[in-house]
């Protein structure tokens, strides 16, 4: 007796074939990683000068991975930052120390060399921190959370800046 499940096995495989096949043509993804990743490109940029050490943190990131510009026909990023601390728990019992929070907050504009702006956004990132009554203590780890969430931030506006560029350029 002859069964179908065999043949619609075959015919599953073939068109899945095809279909992948058909899928590997498309250029509507830009890599980031890899041999023709825009990620693996320098991307000279123009970075507007830094008014906190957050800005300083993620402009000195960024120079590191895409590059400064000799010129002033490259794109230009500005950065904007904005930080504030909160508690994560509530409670009236007394502790010795407090969780919190510290979360950094960047405007993002990159401008064309035309004047153009080809991406205006904000992104943010935190980070933990503990604080006790000892008050150069608590303003220490107050800073250093900034500095981690800064650097963290730093990496999410590379790959949105990363995002911009591979839509401007196609």
């Amino acid at each position: 007796m002859w069964s179908s499940k065999p043949l619609l096995r075959n015919v599953f495989i073939a068109l899945s074939l095809l279909g992948a096949t058909a899928l590997a043509g498309c250029t509507g993804l830009t890599p980031v990683y890899g041999e023709r990743g825009i990620g693996v490109e320098r991307h000279p940029l123009n970075y507007a000068k830094p008014n906190s050490r957050a800005e300083q943190i993620i402009y000195q990131e960024l120079v590191l991975r895409f590059g400064r510009a000799s010129d002033a026909s490259s794109p230009t990023v500005r950065i904007a930052t904005s930080s504030y601390g909160r508690d994560l728990t509530r409670s009236n019992v007394v502790r010795p120390t407090d969780q919190k929070e510290m979360v950094v907050t960047a405007q993002i504009e990159l401008i064309g060399a035309d004047g153009s702006v080809i991406l205006s956004t904000s992104r943010s990132a935190a980070a933990l921190y503990t604080t006790d009554s000892q008050a150069l203590a608590a303003s220490e780890a107050e800073r250093e959370a900034t500095e981690r969430a800064a650097r963290a931030l730093a990496e999410t506006v590379r790959l949105t800046l990363l995002s911009a560029l591979a839509q401007s350029a196609s």
